[in-house]
């Protein structure tokens, strides 16, 4: 062989061995990057399906609150009206003070005078803020 031909295939054999050793640690980084954004993409889903699950735990708790809080709101208002003296036939036909309080019915439930309920009766005076016959 030809020192030539020689000299031609060292350098080949050179520019390979440069180009493996160069491609084999890119490819390696390559390949470790995307394994990163999988795991990535992996943890920024879970994420957000806590950050839902969560949102929607709040959301139930918020209702929740808003419910008590009505209900709270109906109890005082309730405890106006027997304050008042406006709902003393409530407390004459009532066995226990108590189940007047755990009732849920409010005064709207009730029977209006145009139902079948007891009659209003004529020409009383309606006090304006209970829409009931005043008392005298």
């Amino acid at each position: 062989m030809s020192a030539g031909l020689i000299v031609a295939i060292v350098v080949l054999v050179i520019v390979v061995i440069a180009l493996v050793a160069f491609a084999i640690p890119r490819a390696r980084r390559a390949r470790e990057q995307r394994q990163l954004e999988e795991r990535r993409g992996a943890v920024v889903e879970r994420h957000r399906e806590v950050a839902q699950d969560r949102e929607a735990r709040a959301d139930l708790a918020e209702r929740e609150a808003a419910r008590q809080r009505a209900e709270a709101d109906v109890h005082q208002a309730r405890a106006r009206v027997h304050e008042r003296g406006l709902a003393d036939d409530e407390l004459r036909n009532a066995d226990n003070p108590d189940e007047i309080v755990e009732r849920r019915e409010t005064f709207a439930d009730r029977e209006g005078p145009d139902e079948e309920g007891p009659a209003e009766p004529a020409g009383a005076p309606i006090d304006p803020a209970t829409r009931r016959p005043t008392r005298s």
